[in-house]
């Protein structure tokens, strides 16, 4: 065997070797660091869950380990550089009246209301947010004149109890403008006096009827000027485009007359 072989076979095994030392390191130090990760690693599914996530889970941290101080005077210091802290972080709450009362309110609620410290403003009380709001009354009938809406007919009903016939005369045409204006939302093409008048006496059991003479304001007068402008500038897309169609024909008309 010369001596070109022999020294290949060596540095075959040494190479064979080394990898296998190589191998064995990288699968001890990738055990060590997936151990450490494991134990050190903190997922969001095993941490406490949040009270007001706006602020973010540090501040929560922070009202925990401020719950910890035992002595009070130091505690109190700690829940106010809390408070300052908790401004800057929800920018949100800057232009909301009673900024500083509702930061302390929102500190007692991320502490779960145990947070013994001494507070400029009174502590809310957890009964207070598991009773829930009252529930909202929301009417089961249908209402016949619904269009008009349901603050003019509430202003319709309070106008009829008036006792002065002339007051209630003048109101109801104020009213009746009003009507107008709401029917003309629904149906601007027309809308006629009487109609409305019907529908207030109807609206009002009888007690306001308008006389026939009594004009109401007219509907140019009553729709919004932006409405009336957009209209108006729909109507010229509109005649814009019926024109084209028209010079278009005509033209087509004039080459097939000279041909």
């Amino acid at each position: 065997m010369s001596y070109c072989h022999i020294l290949g076979d060596y540095l075959r095994k040494g190479l064979s070797r080394l990898w296998q030392l190589l191998s064995l390191f990288c699968d001890r130090i990738t055990t060590k660091m997936t151990s450490e990760l494991d134990y050190e690693m903190e997922y969001n599914t095993a941490r406490e869950l949040m009270q007001i996530p706006e602020y973010g889970r540090n501040i929560q941290k922070m009202i925990e380990f401020a719950k910890t101080i035992e002595d009070r005077e130091e505690r109190n210091k700690a829940a106010k550089s809390i408070i300052k802290v908790m401004g800057q972080v929800n920018p949100a709450l800057k232009n909301l009246e009673g900024l500083t009362h509702k930061i302390w309110d929102h500190m007692f609620i991320i502490s779960g209301f145990d947070f013994d410290v001494d507070s400029p403003f009174p502590k809310p009380l957890r009964e207070d947010f598991e009773l829930g709001p009252d529930p909202i009354p929301y009417p089961d009938s249908v209402p016949r004149y619904r269009h008009y809406g349901k603050v003019v007919i509430q202003m319709a009903k309070k106008v009829a109890a008036e006792e002065n016939e002339e007051e209630r005369l003048k109101m109801g045409v104020a009213i009746a403008n009003v009507m107008k204006r709401a029917y003309l939302n629904w149906n601007r093409d027309s809308v006629e006096d009487r109609v409305i008048k019907k529908d207030l006496l109807d609206i009002s059991e009888g007690k306001i009827d308008l006389p026939a003479q009594v004009e109401l304001a007219p509907s140019k007068d009553l729709i919004d000027p932006a409405i009336k402008q957009q209209n108006n500038q729909n109507r010229g897309r509109k005649g814009g485009r019926n024109n084209k169609g028209r010079k278009k024909n005509n033209n087509s008309g004039r080459r097939n007359h000279r041909n």
